[in-house]
């Protein structure tokens, strides 16, 4: 017998969600296709301009084909904006003269005429779905009658790289506000770097500013009372003769600048003068600024141990010397050790004779790895074989060396070597200077153009740097720079002593003299050495040495202000 039944919960479940599969499906695919819909009728909205545009362009006569501020000139707008069903529509148009090969180009055109016809580009830009599009319709427009030359030259733009060669896509801006009409006009570098604009009235004015995102700007710049001679300055264009100029652009380089203050010694200290510093006593008692046995004459306890606390240095370069100040009577015997910051004895691995233990003070601790121990104690050990007698101690110590720790707040100046021309002196101009302040971490990042850029630091002098100034940036690079800044002086110098191959010579000795001056230094580790407090003079001696080179001696070095010097073997 076949019986009937319900569907289950299941079953519901199963169908539910199948149909809603199907339904997310349908929905999907009638959204993909109300957006296609709509861009279709956007892309056929912006051909529509472009080709309305272009119509009109070409209903125009041939000698009045030309924009507003452009070359050639004319009355049409380089940039308008138009609305067609609520969707906003920018149209550019650029208009420029062709020189076409089959009659040769350039010097090589066989009738001596580059502006052969006119060439029109109609872009139309809108925004769909938040991306940028783009219709662009190109057309030729020649005169009726034989291609003639214009009353004009050519200005021909050549834009390259820190290496020369070609950048495309840059944009070059043209400003001239003495012809009639003016020019403002913006166009962009072809796939061999280069703007050819026939048809350019003469003049002297013509200001060119050549840009491209993530680059550097290279520019015409005005002759005026204080560049009298500027490079390079504005174009000129001659009748039928073409103008050249070549800018550089590239790629903006990253320089982080880091200040530090010097490495120095820090101390961890306690007298005694209360039980702040102290983690543990067992045995032991503290009085009158003194850690001594517990117990009265005739009973001293015959031992007991004292722990510091913890001592944790910020920015820990190395650990430095252990020192305790002890009066033992006869009988008596105080013994210093080192444990971690657990009370871990460090081993002698580490730091030998640590197990067995230290009375005879300073120790050096440097042997003691900062990175497996950045944190130290002390751990003292008191006995006595006499119960009248007990042994005292009036003061111990931890010292280490510390930095460079970050200097917030530094405030500083860069140069670059480019200039823009001069003074009528003939003093250059220089096309970079930047100002600048570290910020709390003693840290600033600046974006660059390629150049070699000398420092100034303000209120200190630069003490050490692994890679002292100028700073050679290239193109795209990045460079990171420590400095390590001290006192200010009037005049200092910095020097980096290197061998024939520009290896840095640490351990090298540099003695800095002149009549009555004379002081020896030993490079650093970044093989430098630095004099401060000096005299403004040209006539210091430095003389280099260091067993396995041969002596070297410079001459003739001048120093003013702060100033940074490379000494070579």
């Amino acid at each position: 017998m076949n019986t009937l039944r319900g569907m289950t919960f299941i079953d519901v479940i199963v169908g539910t969600a199948l149909m809603l599969v199907i339904f997310l499906g349908l929905l999907g695919s009638l959204r993909a296709s109300a957006l296609l819909a709509s861009l279709m009728k956007s892309n056929a909205a912006a051909t529509t301009i472009a080709n309305s545009q272009m119509e009109y362009i070409r209903s125009l006569s041939y000698d009045s084909v030309g924009t507003l501020g452009g070359i050639p000139a004319g009355t049409i707008p380089q940039n308008a904006t138009t609305t067609e069903d609520g969707v906003s529509y920018g149209v550019r148009t650029f208009i420029d003269y062709y020189d076409d090969p089959s009659d040769g180009t350039g010097a090589g055109d066989t009738n001596s005429i580059t502006t052969d016809y006119k060439r029109i580009k109609v872009t139309v830009s809108y925004t769909f779905n938040g991306k940028l599009r783009t219709i662009s319709l190109v057309s030729n427009y020649a005169p009726v009658s034989m291609e003639t030359s214009v009353n004009g030259g050519t200005l021909q733009v050549l834009v390259v790289n820190s290496t020369g060669s070609p950048v495309s896509g840059a944009t070059v801006h043209i400003v001239n506000a003495s012809t009639s009409p003016t020019v403002d006009l913006t166009t962009f570098s072809d796939s061999t770097g280069t703007v050819y604009l026939p048809g350019a009235a003469t003049s002297t004015q013509y200001q060119v500013t050549v840009s491209k995102s993530g680059y550097s700007t290279a520019q015409t710049y005005l002759r005026d009372s204080t560049n009298q001679n500027p490079t390079p300055g504005y174009l000129t264009v001659v009748k039928n003769q073409t103008t050249s100029s070549t800018f550089a652009i590239d790629v903006l380089g990253a320089l982080t600048l880091r200040t530090y203050l010097p490495i120095a010694t820090s101390t961890f200290s306690d007298s005694f003068a209360d039980g702040s510093k102290l983690a543990s006593l067992s045995n032991i008692v503290l009085s009158s600024n003194t850690l001594t046995l517990s117990g009265s004459s005739g009973s001293y306890s015959s031992s007991g141990t004292a722990v510091s606390t913890v001592y944790t240095p910020a920015n820990l370069s190395s650990w430095g010397m252990l020192m305790a100040t002890t009066t033992l009577p006869a009988g008596t015997m105080v013994t210093l050790h080192v444990v971690d910051s657990t009370g871990a004895l460090v081993p002698d691995t580490a730091l030998p004779g640590n197990a067995t233990g230290f009375t005879v003070f300073p120790i050096n601790l440097s042997s003691i790895s900062t990175s497996t121990y950045p944190s130290l104690a002390i751990s003292a050990t008191l006995t006595t074989s006499d119960p009248s007698a007990r042994p005292l101690v009036t003061g111990w110590s931890l010292s280490s060396r510390t930095g460079p720790t970050p200097l917030p707040n530094v405030s500083f100046t860069l140069m670059g070597a480019k200039t823009i021309g001069s003074t009528g002196a003939g003093a250059p101009i220089y096309k970079t200077t930047t100002s600048g302040t570290t910020d709390n971490t003693g840290t600033s990042n600046l974006s660059l153009e390629w150049d070699s850029y000398t420092l100034n630091v303000t209120g200190y002098d630069v003490t050490d740097a692994c890679n002292a100034p100028p700073f050679a940036l290239s193109a795209g690079a990045s460079l990171s720079e420590s400095l390590i800044l001290g006192t200010a002086t009037t005049n200092s110098i910095l020097v980096t002593v290197t061998d024939s191959s520009g290896a840095i010579v640490p351990g090298a000795s540099v003695t800095l003299s002149r009549t009555g001056y004379s002081k020896t230094a030993i490079t650093s580790s970044c093989g430098t050495a630095y004099f401060g407090s000096l005299t403004s003079a040209s006539d210091y001696s430095i003389n280099l040495s260091k067993t396995g080179y041969t002596t070297a001696t410079i001459n003739n070095v001048s120093v003013s202000g702060h100033a940074f010097y490379n000494a070579s073997f």
